[in-house]
């Protein structure tokens, strides 16, 4: 957030003041002043740079993670290939670069890094996993050249070939160990799923009735075998920014076996029964204070206690993978902290250690700039990485990109807000034109990057299938390479969906088709719909508000049952059962779950002042 927004958030605070300390020329004069001096920010090498555009493409889903990561630790070792494509596509640069990529395929063909030689046929009734997980990583490994180059560009000056291949080195390893260490894994036969949760504060509500109904089911037929039950249905990853990160731990917790009805009861109080003593203190101070010592209004110790009554050590080592997304002040970076990724925690740290560094890690989520205090470290490979960290909303309110990079195939993405901003009346004051600027602020990546990370799937899927072709080219039956290549057939497909393709589209183009990437990418989204349901502001949490927010997060899931199931190959009579349900009944057993309203409200101020 630019200084000058968080300025704007501070004159905000400054003219709510009853006492009027300080008036506006004083507030302009402020504003007005130089950054002040002091330690600069950590700067980033050009080698970390690479090693982190290295290790996002190649921190994919494979079959086989184990003989994957030795690819990735050969790349590694020998990234000639790699660098000689980026110096090509740097001097090709509004040319044609086709012939840059044919000498990577020839050199692909000859089976480097340890790959397997290519196979002279191939069965896609039978596929040979070592070739679908070739084609996946020498797909990611190819597109690590282009960007470079653009890195470069933007840069503004070529790297060192030193540069190029250390931090070639650095990503591919630490995408070895993460695909190596992580507790899920791509399956031919079933589709990995994530959700993509985005923040609002109290407005998670709708979120957390959404997402209470789905575990319901789930907790219904999990561990049941057909044709009731839903055998090993689940989520593999969770990614979520802000509120969306306190609910994916409770999606966490929910697949930590016997905490599944503790989950979601912690959903049910969390989001109809809280009020803003329950979550945090207030920083009550003078207004000047806010441009002196004070660092937010806010301290979220309330949310903090609760975390620590719930965050387990089993939590971190179960098969669901949780990404919080925070964003370091200092750098502007986005860190999508993982509970499953090495690089992520230090190798010698105790279960506890690992416990504090998790919590950590969503608190980092959580607290948007100058309405609470930031968070001062996150957890690292070296320990704790020390900064000013802030709400992951500010970049990635919608965190779509944590899902694609990862690996998931089968994701639902679920915003607390609709596509469009909420219709408002003209502001009367200042006060109120930041607040509106600030909602706009937020919505915007809501939108932008569920559609860039759309984009970004299907390009990432359409590139491994034209390199699976351009390496099968010479097997005989090019009826079954296209098939091998578009990932169809019973080898490949759930047991429902052999003779049939289904279709990846992405909601925004509507009936667009990819049949070549049919069964690698599909997505749902669920934005909050359109009403009149008051939305809450700021860090207002009323269960007045919340309630009716929660049980429309209900509703709306129930009248998109059978596809989310679908999209989750969530099967079963039991499961089936629960979408024919009526709306009505569903509601009512989400309300017979609520405490009564006196007692979320008794005994509890309306704020506790931190000091």
């Amino acid at each position: 957030m630019t200084r000058s927004f968080s300025w704007s958030l501070a004159l905000a605070s400054l003219t709510l003041c009853s006492c009027h300390f300080a008036r506006t020329d004083f507030i302009l004069e402020t504003l007005n002043k130089p950054a002040e001096k002091g330690e600069p920010g950590p700067s980033v090498t050009v080698t970390e740079r690479v090693g982190r555009l290295t290790r996002d493409h190649l921190a994919d889903a494979y079959l086989a993670p184990a003989t994957v990561a030795g690819w990735m630790s050969e790349l590694g070792r020998s990234p000639a290939p790699l660098v000689t494509l980026v110096d090509c596509l740097t001097h090709a640069a509004g040319a044609d670069t086709g012939p840059c990529y044919q000498g990577f395929f020839d050199t692909a063909t000859k089976s480097p890094w340890g790959l397997p030689e290519v196979p002279k046929t191939v069965e896609p009734a039978a596929p040979d996993a070592a070739e679908v997980d070739a084609a996946r990583f020498l797909a990611n490994a190819v597109s690590i050249a282009p960007s470079l180059a653009a890195l470069q560009q933007a840069v503004g000056k070529p790297f060192g070939k030193e540069e190029l291949e250390k931090g070639i080195q650095e990503g591919a390893e630490a995408a070895a160990q993460y695909i190596h260490a992580r507790r899920w894994h791509r399956e031919l036969q079933r589709p990995s799923t994530a959700l993509v949760l985005s923040g609002g504060a109290a407005n998670g509500a709708f979120s957390a009735g959404a997402l209470w109904r789905l575990l319901g089911i789930l907790e219904q037929c999990r561990g049941k075998a057909t044709p009731e039950g839903c055998g090993d249905a689940g989520i593999d990853l969770v990614a979520g920014a802000s509120t969306g990160s306190l609910i994916g731990t409770l999606i966490d917790l929910f697949h930590t076996p016997g905490q599944e009805h503790a989950a979601r009861e912690l959903l049910v109080s969390n989001y109809t029964c809280s009020v803003e003593s329950d979550l945090y203190c207030v920083n009550s101070a003078w207004d000047w204070e806010l441009v002196d010592d004070v660092r937010g209004l806010v301290r979220f110790d309330g949310i903090q206690n609760k975390l620590k009554a719930a965050v387990t050590p089993a939590m971190l080592t179960n098969h669901t993978e949780l990404v919080s997304v925070s964003v370091d002040y200092a750098t502007g970076d986005i860190q999508g902290i993982s509970d499953q990724d090495p690089s992520d925690f230090p190798a010698t740290a105790s279960e506890a250690e690992r416990v504090e560094g998790f919590i950590q890690a969503v608190m980092a989520s959580i607290v948007e700039p100058v309405l609470a205090e930031p968070v001062d470290w996150v957890p690292s490979k070296s320990g704790r990485m020390r900064g000013t960290f802030v709400d992951g909303g500010v970049r990635s309110g919608l965190p779509l990109l944590q899902a694609v990079q990862r690996g998931a195939e089968r994701v639902l993405v679920i915003s607390t807000a609709g596509i469009d901003p909420e219709r408002v009346a003209n502001p009367p004051h200042a006060f109120g034109v930041l607040m509106r600027t600030l909602d706009l602020f937020v919505a915007q990546p809501r939108v932008g990057e569920v559609q860039q990370g759309e984009m970004a799937a299907v390009a990432r899927r359409f590139t491994e299938y034209n390199l699976c072709m351009e390496r099968l080219a010479g097997v005989a039956s090019r009826a079954n390479v296209t098939k091998f290549c578009t990932r169809t057939g019973a080898g490949f497909s759930p047991p429902a969906l052999v003779g049939g393709v289904e279709v990846a589209t992405s909601p925004w183009m509507g009936p667009a088709r990819f049949e070549q990437v049919a069964s690698s990418w599909r997505s749902a989204w669920m934005y909050r719909p359109e009403a009149t349901l008051e939305t809450a502001s700021g860090y207002a949490f009323t269960p007045e508000v919340m309630r009716p927010l929660f049980l429309q997060g209900v509703s709306t899931f129930q009248a998109r049952c059978q596809e989310i199931l679908r999209l989750f190959e969530i099967r079963g009579t039991l499961a089936a059962n629960e979408c024919k349900r009526p709306a009505e009944e569903v509601l009512k057993q989400a309300e017979e779950t609520f405490a009564p309203m006196r007692q979320c409200m008794a005994n509890k101020p309306e704020q506790r002042k931190c000091r």
